[in-house]
């Protein structure tokens, strides 16, 4: 085709239209066009189900043109239903040098800028969303412009420093789009543009030379009903309610026993005839009165007048000017005065449009009169009036992709189009774990995460790599790093030794705790464990090693009153030596000592509580040497009953003794003092200055005397 020549498909819910376009110095002429209905019900609520029947019946739309007009048809400028449509505001501002004149292609530029913003803002609010679509922009209009702070019409041709556009962007997600494309392609067709279906239907039924007015255009098809509302010169917003002309269809197939082909043909003739005449799927012939079935309608009819104006009245905060109504499903009985009354319109502000009124198109076929035909030719009318972005194609990972060509396109955008998300592309950093080791926090990170691998065209690549026509992408997203692994064995200093213990030759080893428990050193810890072990030659590992019970190494806590004043006594029931001298429980011991242990009294005894304190402890005089010996008894009360030294104390006892009535007997000092006694003689003892024997009690501060007389 030339460059005054456009192929356009219309990719209805029920019919697909395919006609082309010329451009002449003062009009469109519609050259030949094509309309096939669906066989099967290949698209619902304009979003194709069965790509291959899609596809057949474009390709039989576009061999019939090319039969008729003898050209070849390479590519087609289509537009979207605004089925999950997404609408965003974005917005540009540049400065620029002051003395150049504001050219078209700059303009141009500003406006992408726009659209970039609305997409990034788009993809902002679609992170909390469960919807994970990857959002594709198929059209924009221009809200306003702004020169140096004010509005203005247009900037082409203007003068200033400062610019600013907004603009209202539609998006539509990526599998809708990829459906048309795939279709497309299936029929031999390239892509010349892609606009959304209100978009192109504004360009022709409400031109800019009638968008001071606050008007509504709703374009009801089959599966859906696109809404589109312009004030103040510009278009205002867009909105789609998901029902159409097919409701209404399905309910006379469901309420007549029709299939759906003939319940379709009997909602179009109800207009045109006061009966219709039927035969149900079991061959049963009826006549029904046309009214009848419209009362049955009523109800789906008054329901979707209430969806669109409700769309209508959110948009537009107020009921606008007028309405105007395009599509096939405009067409539904009684369907305009009901707008009216849910907009609060007289019922002459809504209206059905059709290109009879569009004097610049000149067309023959009857199909393309009524209300359907408005959306086709407005699809090639927008895109001779409004120069179409080009597509390039490239591929991701093998999938080829069709990119619309907003500047420069990169890996990213390509990226993002294959509904690759961004932000994980990235491998992470494993899990790190946090661990307690004998009272001091250890942190173990993880691995850190890999890059991503991009090529295209197998060399190296970044997101920033422009990308041009055909190129190939392959793309791996980094990978997570590993969690933080860590054992106990790797948290404990290498050792290792043997020491004998009463006897037997004992290997040493660290016992380690976990949380409390005994736990295996070689086994994976987890995050916020709480690690405890000796060195292995801390006495206390060794007795346990030993096999002493570790309840008898831990102490057990006494508090105890003495004479009223309140005392704490830790009690240890295991008592060590090495080399006959005790020694304590958390000792490091040279390897190869010697040691030797016992287990005494599981629970402390007031002998015991009186050593702690230095009770059993008697100062003496021998021969004007003093020296300490230990008190065999002592005059003690526990809880105000006497008590012997042997006794074993309560906790939270009273204990009252006195320290100068403890005794010993005088041969007690020979454990402490040596006596060499002369060839001859006799040993005289005297004790406090009395006469003595080696039975005869002694008390602290007690001066004795030794005397050896011929």
């Amino acid at each position: 085709m030339g460059n005054n020549n456009l192929f356009a498909l219309d990719i209805g819910t029920r019919k697909i239209v395919g006609l082309v376009m010329q451009k002449n110095d003062t009009s469109y002429n519609v050259m030949a066009s094509e309309m096939i209905e669906h066989s099967t019900r290949a698209m619902i609520d304009g979003q194709i189900h069965d790509v291959e029947a899609v596809a057949a019946t474009i390709k039989k739309i576009k061999t019939r043109l090319e039969e008729k007009l003898q050209i070849k048809l390479t590519s087609a400028v289509v537009a979207a239903a605004g089925r999950a449509l997404k609408t965003t505001f974005g917005s540009a501002r540049k400065e620029r040098n002051l003395l150049n004149e504001i050219n078209r292609e700059e303009v141009r530029a500003l406006e992408l800028e726009a659209v970039q913003q609305a997409q990034y803002l788009l993809a902002q609010e679609e992170k909390g969303s469960r919807d994970k679509s990857n959002y594709f922009c198929v059209g924009y209009s221009v809200i306003s412009y702004q020169l140096e702070n004010q509005e203005i019409a247009s900037l082409v041709g203007q003068v200033g420093a400062h610019i600013a556009v907004q603009v209202v962007a539609t998006f539509l997600p990526r599998v809708v789009v990829d459906s048309l494309f795939s279709s497309l392609k299936r029929a031999d067709l390239d892509i010349f543009s892609l606009t959304l279906e209100p978009i192109a239907a504004l360009s022709i039924a409400i031109p800019p030379n009638m968008r001071l007015l606050n008007l509504a255009l709703i374009d009801i098809g089959a599966g859906t009903s696109d809404i589109a509302i312009v004030k103040n010169g510009n278009i205002f917003g867009y909105a789609m309610v998901p029902s159409g002309g097919d409701k209404f269809t399905e309910i006379i197939s469901a309420q007549y026993l029709l299939d759906f082909n003939q319940a379709e043909v009997i909602k179009r003739l109800l207009d045109s005839q006061e009966e219709v005449e039927m035969e149900d799927i079991l061959g049963n012939k009826s006549l029904v009165a046309s009214a009848e079935i419209q009362n049955i309608l009523q109800p789906a009819i008054e329901e979707l007048g209430n969806n669109i104006a409700s769309n209508i009245s959110a948009i537009n905060q107020q009921p606008p000017d007028a309405v105007v109504c395009i599509g096939g499903g405009s067409l539904t009985p009684a369907l305009t005065s009901v707008l009216a009354q849910k907009l609060n319109l007289p019922a002459n502000r809504v209206g059905i449009r059709t290109p009879a009124s569009f004097s610049l198109i000149k067309l023959d076929a009857d199909y393309l009169q009524g209300p359907q035909g408005v959306t086709p030719l407005g699809i090639a009318y927008y895109s001779f009036t409004i120069p179409p972005l080009p597509f390039i194609k490239v591929s991701v990972n093998g999938r080829e992709l069709a990119l619309w060509n907003m500047g420069d396109i990169n890996v990213a955008s390509a990226l993002l189009s294959s509904g690759i998300v961004l932000n994980n592309i990235y491998g992470k950093p494993g899990l790190g774990k946090t661990v307690e080791v004998n009272g001091y926090i250890r942190v173990i990170k993880g691995e850190m995460g890999t890059p991503p691998v991009i090529k295209v065209n197998e060399e190296e690549a970044t997101l920033e790599t422009k990308l041009k026509e055909g190129d190939q992408i392959s793309f791996v997203a980094g990978q997570d790093g590993k969690d933080a692994s860590i054992t106990a064995r790797g948290l404990i200093p290498p050792m290792n030794g043997h020491v004998y213990v009463n006897g037997e030759k004992v290997h040493l080893y660290p016992l380690v705790r976990v949380n409390g428990d005994l736990f295996d050193p070689d086994m994976e810890l987890k995050d916020r464990a709480r690690i405890e072990f000796k060195t292995i030659n801390n006495m206390e590992n060794i007795l346990e090693l030993a096999g002493v019970s570790r309840d008898l190494l831990q102490g057990r806590p006494y508090t105890y009153y003495l004479n009223g004043q309140e005392m704490f006594l830790k009690w240890m029931p295991v008592k060590v030596f090495i080399s006959g001298k005790e020694t304590g429980l958390y000792e490091e011991i040279e390897f190869g000592s010697e040691i030797y242990y016992t287990i005494e009294h599981m629970r402390p005894r007031i002998r015991d509580v009186l050593n702690e304190v230095g009770g059993m402890e008697l100062e003496v005089s021998v021969n004007g040497q003093e020296i300490t010996i230990t008190s065999q008894s002592a005059a003690v009360f526990m809880n105000g009953h006497p008590v012997d030294l042997d006794k074993e104390i309560i906790n939270q006892a009273s204990i009252t003794w006195d320290q100068n009535e403890s005794t010993a007997i005088l041969s007690d000092i020979f454990n402490i003092i040596e006596i060499k006694p002369p060839l001859s003689g006799r040993l005289v003892i005297k004790v406090d200055g009395e006469p003595g024997g080696f039975t005869t009690p002694i008390y602290n501060h007690s001066q004795i005397e030794l005397i050896w007389e011929e």
